[in-house]
């Protein structure tokens, strides 16, 4: 207690006052900088961004989709058909991708994956989208830059967990 008496007659306690004010003002100012990065469901404004890297894949793409041939037991019913996919990035073309996909009959797959640099000058991607809790299709394949719009093609593994159903895919798609 003596101390703490004496540290208020002395000039002291203004200085740790002082310190831990300064403290607690530049941590806030730190905290309040920081951004959390969000999902976003409508397009940012500049969507797609500007080329800023390597692989700057962000866009919307038409493609079509189709199981491998002939019916199997883990693939009784082969699909196939059109879809579109919104691809969304993550800053400065960061590795980091999600989106959507759609398809003919309206149904709507969110995903998110990553890209990377491939060769020549191509990128890899991959990724997975959850239809519902029992269903996940997982994909990849590598897009290239060609008259300025992305194209490409790679394929799919899309497993029906409580059906004991697995079909395996080709597709292909194009920048819009």
């Amino acid at each position: 207690m003596a101390t703490i008496k004496r540290l208020f007659e002395s000039k002291a306690w203004v200085v740790l006052s002082a310190f831990f004010f300064i403290l607690a003002a530049v941590t806030s100012a730190q905290t309040q900088q920081q951004t959390i990065p969000v999902h976003p469901k409508v397009p940012p404004e500049g969507f797609p961004p500007k080329v800023l890297g390597k692989c700057c894949i962000a866009g919307e793409y038409e493609g079509y989709r189709k199981d491998a041939l002939p019916p199997t037991k883990s693939c009784p019913k082969p699909e196939e058909g059109p879809f579109k996919m919104v691809i969304y990035q993550a800053e400065k073309c960061g590795s980091k991708i999600w989106g959507k996909v759609t398809g003919t009959d309206g149904s709507v797959q969110e995903f998110s994956g990553s890209v990377t640099p491939g060769e020549k000058g191509c990128c890899n991607i991959k990724g997975e989208t959850m239809k519902r809790p029992a269903e996940v299709t997982r994909f990849k394949g590598i897009l290239c830059l060609k008259g300025g719009k992305w194209m490409g093609k790679g394929s799919y593994t899309t497993q029906r967990i409580s059906e004991g159903i697995v079909c395996n895919g080709t597709w292909e798609m194009k920048q819009m």
